[in-house]
């Protein structure tokens, strides 16, 4: 195998990983103190995501917290449990996402072009 087939392979499958990751939902999920794994979809990144389903998610557990319900289950105490904001983590989750997709996309589609670019060799006899 020559160096141009190793690029062009390289440049195809970095391309290729870089377009799924974009094209892949992304995802939250919280951990409570009762071992309950809450997640949430935050939609494909390339489309800049959607909360829609984080900020519901956030205002059912404001709400929850306001109407006085806790984890052991006694009016009025505070909920000893950490809350979680599913839209700054799906934020998050979406900036990441697409932080290290969009630059392997790029180098993949160079490294892909590239392995076309370069002419080939002919070896003299």
């Amino acid at each position: 195998m020559n160096a141009r087939v190793l690029a062009l392979i390289v440049g195809a499958a970095l391309l290729i990983a870089g377009v799924i990751g974009l094209l892949v939902p992304a995802s939250a999920s919280s951990n409570d103190l009762q071992g309950s794994n809450e997640s949430v979809s935050c939609g494909v990144p390339i489309a800049g995501g959607d909360t829609s389903k984080a900020e519901e998610k956030d205002k059912n557990l404001g709400n929850a917290v306001a109407n006085g319900a806790n984890s052991l289950g006694l009016p009025g105490v505070a909920n000893a449990t950490p809350q979680t904001h599913f839209v700054a983590a799906c934020n998050s989750a979406i900036n990441t996402r697409l932080a290290w997709t969009i630059p392997l996309a790029i180098v993949g589609a160079l490294v892909l072009v590239g392995s076309f670019a370069v002419g080939r060799r002919t070896r003299a006899v």
